[in-house]
């Protein structure tokens, strides 16, 4: 019994210890806490560009933007880093868009759409625009975009490996209002034109 005290109490002291001096490492003088502020704002510029094409502004409630971080001088190179992003505010938050890793619902891109928006055949073009826009496709890919309803769904073919597609299907009903959006990562055959 008194081991096990002992024990208790040793790693106690121990994780009291570094407690203690991690959080001294946390603290930064005030003067030092300005000049990093200075030094990141000397290499870093941030821009913020309001995505104001109709394909986005006619299906999504809210407004979308994209953001570019440039870092430039850092280790004295030449090149500058730069880092985007595709977010959305819906007046509360900004919040990105939904990752995309395997086949993915993605319920908050569905609930961002309007309430008075279609999708039919002369919508469905508009719709992958804005998909373009806040799922863009990397430029180094072969564009292998296309769409079409099938079954009661629409698909908007994104890439394709080999035999296999991928894509968004949107599931909607008999008035064309979106009801469901996800992430395909392989299309069976069937679904397929």
């Amino acid at each position: 019994m008194v081991r096990i005290h002992k024990n208790i109490v040793g790693k106690s002291f121990v994780g009291i210890f570094f407690l203690t001096t991690s959080s001294a490492f946390c603290q930064i003088d005030i003067e030092v806490h300005s000049r990093l502020d200075n030094f990141m704002k000397e290499s870093c510029e941030i821009s913020y560009n309001e995505i104001t094409s109709t394909s986005v502004t006619s299906i999504l409630k809210y407004e979308v933007f994209h953001i570019i971080q440039e870092t430039k001088n850092i280790y004295d190179e030449k090149e500058k880093s730069v880092n985007e992003f595709i977010v959305i505010d819906n007046g509360q938050q900004v919040k990105r868009f939904e990752r995309i890793k395997s086949n993915t619902s993605l319920t908050e891109l569905t609930s961002y759409i309007r309430e008075d928006f279609t999708l039919n055949q002369e919508t469905a073009p508009v719709f992958q625009s804005m998909l373009d826009y806040i799922y863009p496709i990397a430029e180094w890919k072969p564009d292998k975009r296309e769409f079409f309803f099938k079954n009661g769904k629409w698909y908007f073919l994104r890439d394709a490996y080999f035999r296999t597609k991928q894509g968004f299907e949107i599931t909607v009903n008999s008035e064309g209002k979106i009801i469901d959006i996800c992430y395909k990562m392989k299309w069976n055959e069937s679904e397929s034109k």
